[in-house]
């Protein structure tokens, strides 16, 4: 029996392997794709810490598998869990081509943005439109940018690209916002933003990278554009948590509920990075979810 499997090999997943992998346990990482999470997405981080000049994210996904790939007690199974089974002395985890039979849990499976499907959405991405403001909007200073979405996420993304951007266009479908009123009056101290609203996106277009979205009136549906340099994209993550939703709490956005330890209701069964609840997602933070949760599964397993 394996002492801890970790589902998913993003940095969370990579971080706790390697915190276990230290401690002396016969660690399994069960990831289906290449193992990075969405730092394969990622073209170049330029806020981790210790690389001055940034850093692509294809590099460092590789580096840090690298780095647990070489112990003698790791082992990576190509594999998606479909179901976590609890047992009286550890966990089995369903997958297509049988069981694992496991003492403890990590899950960092993560989430993904939730996507437009528009035209030019994907084209541009990297070139212009941007999940997350906070990673990007350094590269937008004194430039013209939009940000999509109605919540809590792009209001603070509005207000935060307000400080770097020279125009900040706020587009949402409805006439009232569904993130908190103190956003909103924070949000409209800033006279460099433009809220638009009654607007959804309908297309985004450019050369070599973008310069134009169109939006469509929800009422009329007079089509105008808007001439923009970013995209910012903050409609909602999607989680990847629907095979642990039968045994574990997850809240109503998808996310699975921890405590300080990264240890959920389940003793001996953790979560770390994208998928818990927490206010800020960065790769700096996924890697100290993913410390933390390799080292608490260690001294839980200190304990039987």
């Amino acid at each position: 029996m394996l002492d801890v499997t970790i589902i998913g090999a993003g940095p969370a997943g990579m971080t706790a392997a390697l915190y276990a992998l230290r401690s002396g346990l016969n660690v399994c990482v069960m990831e289906q794709g290449a193992p990075g999470g969405q730092l394969l997405k990622t073209e170049k981080i330029d806020n981790y810490p210790g690389f001055a000049d940034g850093v692509l994210g294809m590099e460092l996904a590789t580096n840090m598998f690298t780095q647990i790939s070489s112990f003698a007690n790791f082992s990576l199974i190509n594999e998606t869990a479909k179901k976590i089974r609890r047992k009286p002395n550890g966990f089995t985890i369903d997958i297509s081509t049988g069981t694992v039979e496991t003492k403890s849990v990590i899950i960092a499976t993560g989430g993904y943005p939730r996507t437009l499907d528009i035209p030019g959405e994907s084209e541009y991405s990297g070139k212009g439109v941007s999940y997350c403001a906070i990673c990007d909007g350094f590269f937008f200073k004194d430039k013209i940018v939009s940000v999509i979405g109605g919540g809590n996420t792009a209001l603070e993304d509005a207000v935060y690209l307000a400080s770097i951007a020279k125009e900040v266009y706020l587009i949402h479908r409805r006439k009232a916002f569904r993130g908190s009123k103190i956003l909103v009056d924070r949000l409209k101290e800033h006279k460099n933003v433009h809220l638009v609203l009654e607007k959804v996106p309908v297309e985004i277009k450019g050369e070599t990278k973008v310069s134009e979205i169109v939006i469509k009136d929800t009422e009329t549906e007079e089509i105008t554009s808007l001439f923009v340099n970013g995209v910012f994209l903050a409609i909602g993550q999607i989680m990847n948590s629907d095979f642990v939703k039968d045994i574990l709490a997850i809240d109503d956005t998808g996310h699975i509920v921890v405590d300080e330890k990264m240890e959920s209701v389940i003793p001996g069964l953790f979560a770390c990075g994208d998928i818990i609840s927490k206010d800020l997602r960065q790769v700096s933070t996924a890697v100290g979810d993913g410390a933390i949760a390799g080292q608490m599964a260690y001294e839980y397993l200190s304990k039987l």
